[in-house]
């Protein structure tokens, strides 16, 4: 198959880094950029002389055979709906659509159209996190307890979606990879300080099977911009620092000694033995996440390589955010 011809939809704020990598991957033929705000065409031109402008989603023919879609969460079902019934394949950017019945939607009409359908759950395509799972996988840890997950910050402010929908995605989707399997029970509470009804903190319980949990932090009320991953186990734990340059795993020796509590049947007021032993920060190979997600993308229509974040991946995250933003309503 020659290059595949991609549309991208949308050059706000995530449209110029997916532009970037359409442009430099040897497999993709850039043929337009769909956006609807007049004032962004200058600097589309600027940044891409030879291409194609639209600025209306009716405009696009049969001459692209597939598309991406960077254009905020609200508007990705009746985007992704349109660009599907046109026959094109389409990769969303997450989430895949805003409610469970919308997802479900896409995925009929990209079966009935023999089309495929991809979410955007960068953070599946990151070095780190398929290291990570390599660890877990292997048993260096032991066995898998909980995993803790953060995205704090002082903005940026969304007015569409609350906090939980703009960052939440990310951490959902790497943790349900990371356990293997999605979550049976969520529970969430938080604020709405900046507008009523629109939570900019929430604090999310999520329960697996095998008594696995796991915890997300979102704020947009933060001082501190942090992007955190923390993996415990019986035996070891590992950190995940995504705002590091260099050394952005570290996995550490730590955990309590199980066996020595369990043989010397301490009472109740000895203290449990704490293993706290050597660390280290395993190599990565370099590669950036967005590029890979797009690879993936090229890949499953030229090669049917079925990619990690496929429609059913996207689906079932939406699912936990339903279920999230249920409980944080009450």
């Amino acid at each position: 198959m020659s290059k595949i011809k991609i549309l991208l939809v949308g050059y706000g704020y995530w449209g110029p880094n997916l532009a970037r990598n359409l442009n430099e991957n040897s497999d993709v033929e850039f043929s337009g950029i769909l956006e609807i705000d007049q004032d962004l065409h200058k600097k589309i031109s600027e940044d891409y002389p030879e291409i194609s402008i639209f600025s209306d989603i009716d405009e696009i023919g049969f001459d692209h055979d597939a598309a991406i879609v960077s254009t905020p969460a609200t508007t990705h079902f009746s985007i992704g709906k349109k660009l599907l019934e046109k026959g094109l394949h389409v990769l969303i950017e997450k989430p895949l659509a805003t409610t469970e019945d919308d997802c479900k939607k896409l995925i009929k009409i990209s079966k009935e159209k023999q089309v495929k359908l991809m979410v955007g759950h960068t953070y599946l395509y990151n070095a780190a996190v398929k290291k990570i799972k390599e660890i877990i996988d292997s048993g260096e840890i032991g066995n898998l307890l909980t995993i803790h997950s953060e995205r704090l910050n002082l903005g940026q402010i969304r007015q569409d979606i609350n906090v939980m929908w703009n960052l939440a995605p990310h951490d959902f989707s790497i943790i349900s990879y990371l356990v293997g399997s999605y979550p049976i029970s969520i529970m969430a509470s938080g604020n709405d300080f900046i507008k009523k009804g629109m939570h900019d903190i929430v604090y999310i319980h999520l329960g697996f099977e095998n008594d696995v949990t796991g915890f997300v932090h979102n704020s947009w009320l933060h001082p501190l911009k942090s992007r955190k991953v923390i993996v415990v186990g019986s035996e070891g734990m590992i950190v995940f620092d995504d705002t590091q340059i260099e050394n952005q795993i570290t996995v550490y020796e730590k955990g309590v000694d199980w066996d020595k509590i369990i043989k010397s049947e301490k009472g109740k007021n000895s203290r449990f033995e704490i293993i706290d032993g050597e660390y280290y920060s395993p190599s990565i190979k370099s590669a950036e996440p967005l590029a890979v997600e797009i690879q993936a993308f090229v890949d499953w229509i030229k090669h049917d390589n079925h990619p990690i974040s496929d429609s059913q991946n996207g689906l079932e995250i939406v699912k936990v955010l339903e279920k999230a933003q249920e409980s944080l309503l009450g």
